[in-house]
């Protein structure tokens, strides 16, 4: 049987965590920097009634390859309409878009000097991206400044028009009040943006590693109208060596209905799980 962590450990992770800095750039313009690919070879998807998609924290982008193995061996038994992406550099998400023929938006929110990369999130897809935004999320963290930041775009594809949005908000080095007001900011744009679009999409990894927090993250979305996609899907990471399973990651909807939600926990590129929905027009 596993022995529960002791207090001092606990403590000791979290300080870990809490007070380790990176050198980071701040990019703080809202139309810039932006990676907008498009391919020829992408063929247009054939229309469907139902959209599969998959949310997935490649953690800093580090084994890429094994993730595009891994997105493979799914794409065999599923084909994939959408991906989410977070912690991305620009030649992780190239790799990806050109390995699986698909078309991608890459929004770096900054440059870690320690790494020598980008860090942001992404949307890649068989359709098409047009609009991209980038939406600077409020607050900063004190011990670097560092910034979040979400990627959003119109995404065309099964002859619909989809608001597609990749998360990833704060960790627990942030007070809950100012990582509450993320996703506060995140559902504003949501509704703002949705009496435009009949389909909204929103996910990715909103660091909601004690439960309380979690529920409180479902409830704002499910009272503001969206639907939350992976409530029954359980752990989508692996924390403090393991030992931890939280629930950080998820997909919200508005204009679809529920038809299949998982994490695939064989998954070993990252210490997140990809997070795969199947959602009906």
């Amino acid at each position: 049987m596993r022995r529960p962590l002791s207090s001092n450990l606990l403590l000791s992770l979290f300080l870990v965590s809490l007070f380790s800095c990176r050198a980071l750039n701040f990019y703080g313009d809202a139309d810039k920097p932006i990676y907008n690919a498009d391919y020829e070879k992408v063929p247009n998807a054939e229309p469907s009634d139902s959209l599969n998609v998959v949310t997935f924290n490649i953690k800093k982008a580090i084994k890429i390859e094994l993730a595009i193995s891994e997105m493979k061996e799914l794409e065999k038994k599923t084909p994939v309409d959408i991906y989410l992406l977070q912690e991305m550099n620009e030649q992780g998400v190239d790799s990806i878009a050109k390995g699986l023929g698909l078309n991608s938006l890459y929004i770096p929110i900054a440059y870690d000097r320690s790494d020598k990369k980008d860090i942001g999130n992404a949307i890649l897809t068989k359709g098409t991206i047009v609009h991209p935004e980038k939406l600077i999320l409020p607050h900063a963290k004190w011990q670097n400044q560092q910034r979040r930041s979400i990627t959003i775009g119109e995404v065309d594809i099964h002859q619909k028009k989809i608001l597609v949005f990749s998360v990833h908000t704060e960790t627990v080095a942030m007070s809950r009040k100012m990582r509450a007001d993320q996703v506060d900011s995140v559902i504003h744009y949501g509704q703002q943006e949705s009496t435009h679009y009949k389909y909204v999409l929103i996910g990715g990894d909103f660091n909601t590693a004690f439960p309380k927090y979690a529920r409180s993250v479902v409830s704002k979305f499910n009272s503001s109208g969206f639907d939350c996609q992976t409530s029954k899907v359980g752990s989508t990471a692996k924390a403090m060596m393991g030992l931890v399973s939280p629930v950080n990651d998820y997909l919200f909807s508005k204009g679809f209905a529920f038809m299949n939600a998982y994490a695939i926990r064989d998954s070993k590129s990252s210490d997140h799980y990809p997070v795969f929905a199947t959602l009906r027009f």
